[in-house]
């Protein structure tokens, strides 16, 4: 468990034409709404469009950005500690919660109209937008009971064991967590497989095997997309040239740097940088 942030939570409006808001939270969870027009939202590795009315979860760790297509579009965002959520959790609860993190961090969540934890979602956000604006005695209260309500049906709904399968994903998930602690922490040094292996005692083979079924990727995969998140946030909060960029990010050389960056996000580093600062 982390230690208490003098951050709780934060909710934001922005709205016009080109990027309406970009970052990287290191320690919380932001849940953006589109209210108007429409957006491409990028967070980490992964893009979609998003239109009035949907909700997207970034985690913790990624950079993010929302880019306003066709003309004007608006948005506004609840973001909070991810320690107000763990610090309040069963054993079980929170091992459920870090297994949602990890795999939150390779797709993006996005909630339409539809989605069966929709109306929760939005009403949740809702009633915290309302409460937020109103600030009436007390009002941290509701909000933060809201932030539980949105944290409770993410999990039911993307934890909840409904079956065997399931159910190894999550042990698995758990299992390999010294692993995906290392590469989170070393991911600007090298990194062997053997070397993740031998952290939950397997071979380098059964390794692979178990963390492509856990995760939906390979180790390389997945390490190298770190690497290119790594390299977002750098690119997005820091003036850092290209080439300590690449040495930070863990990549053998700028070249390599830039092919792999642009296989993940299709444009050059130098070009997206460009664009957030646009």
């Amino acid at each position: 468990m982390g230690e208490r942030s003098a951050f709780e939570f934060k909710i934001y409006a922005e709205e016009g034409s080109g990027v309406l808001t970009s970052g990287c939270h290191r320690d919380a969870i932001e849940i953006l709404e589109v209210t108007g027009g429409s957006i491409k939202i990028e967070v980490g590795t992964e893009s979609s469009m998003a239109s009035e009315g949907d909700y997207i979860y970034i985690p913790e760790r990624l950079a993010f950005r929302a880019e306003a297509v066709e003309g004007d579009a608006s948005v506004r965002s609840l973001s909070f500690n991810s320690v107000l959520v763990t610090e309040h959790m069963e054993k079980f609860d929170s091992e459920l919660f870090y297994m949602f993190c990890v795999q939150s961090r390779n797709r993006m969540s996005v909630f339409r109209q539809g989605h069966p934890i929709y109306e929760t979602v939005a009403y949740a956000m809702t009633e915290a937008y309302d409460e937020y604006a109103a600030k009436d005695v007390c009002y941290k209260l509701p909000i933060r009971a809201n932030i539980y309500v949105l944290i409770s049906a993410l999990l039911r709904y993307y934890c909840g064991a409904r079956n065997e399968q399931e159910r190894m994903v999550y042990h698995n998930v758990l299992r390999l967590r010294p692993a995906l602690d290392y590469i989170a922490d070393h991911c600007g040094e090298k990194i062997y497989i053997d070397t993740l292996a031998e952290m939950i005692s397997v071979s380098a083979d059964y390794f692979t095997k178990m963390f492509k079924e856990s995760i939906g990727k390979t180790p390389i995969d997945y390490i190298n997309g770190v690497r290119v998140n790594k390299a977002l946030e750098l690119l997005s909060v820091t003036d850092t040239p290209l080439n300590d960029i690449a040495d930070k990010s863990g990549f053998a050389n700028p070249n390599y740097f830039h092919k792999i960056f642009k296989q993940y996000m299709n444009t050059s580093p130098l070009a997206y940088r460009k664009s957030i600062a646009k």
